[in-house]
């Protein structure tokens, strides 16, 4: 079976994440969010499922655990390099 992605542009993104879409890019900038590809255009795609997971991730870790964006970094980084070993 071939997995689909629904690719979404940040605009859709941020509403249904009920997030700001300059926090989205923000995100991007500091490397809390991949951009799965980008329009002819320019513009962000996203892929839908794994985006809004990460976005309610980096939301709770700010408001919950009350860290700040390196922690985060960090966190994300250190998980992402423990599924890689997962995967092999």
């Amino acid at each position: 079976m071939v997995e689909r992605r629904n690719l979404v542009k940040i605009g859709r993104l941020a509403k249904k994440a009920n997030i700001l879409p300059s926090k989205i890019r923000f995100y991007v900038q500091e490397g809390l969010l991949k951009v799965a590809n980008r329009t002819n255009g320019g513009y962000y795609l996203f892929d839908e499922q794994s985006a809004l997971k990460r976005l309610k991730l980096i939301e709770k870790m700010q408001k919950e655990q009350r860290l700040r964006l390196h922690e985060i970094r960090e966190e994300l980084n250190s998980n992402n390099s423990n599924n890689a070993g997962n995967n092999e």
